[in-house]
């Protein structure tokens, strides 16, 4: 059998698995709402506006894709957030949370400047 899957960092936080109890992210449960950082988790509040994903918006190097997982189907965010987003150049998909979750452990793996805020999947 060939490993096909990229190497990543020690310090890589891999979303692991998500379901209705929440995440295993980097090892680590989370049982509420996320953002993902590629080496670090952070608890959020669910708040969708700049200040409440500052933690995302001020790593370094700074983040060019932003994953939005909005719960068990796909929801559109605020367009004042996408515009305000895109403003500070960062692209942004959103998507259900299992999608979100499947695409930032395959753009992690491409050493992609990526992020993911994630709300619980039910």
């Amino acid at each position: 059998m060939h490993d096909i899957m990229p190497p990543v960092g020690a310090k890589a936080q891999l979303i692991q698995s998500y379901g209705a109890s929440g995440f295993r992210i980097g090892n680590a449960n989370y049982d509420a709402p996320v953002l993902v950082a590629p080496e670090q988790t952070f608890a959020w509040n669910g708040e969708m506006s700049i200040a409440a994903l500052e933690p995302l918006l001020s790593i370094q190097p700074a983040t060019e894709i932003l994953l939005i997982g909005t719960g068990a189907r796909h929801e559109m965010i605020p367009p004042e957030l996408r515009r305000a987003l895109r403003e500070r150049g960062i692209g942004v998909d959103t998507m259900d949370t299992g999608a979100a979750c499947r695409t930032f452990n395959i753009l992690l793996a491409e050493s992609r400047r990526v992020a993911a805020v994630l709300m619980m999947p039910t």
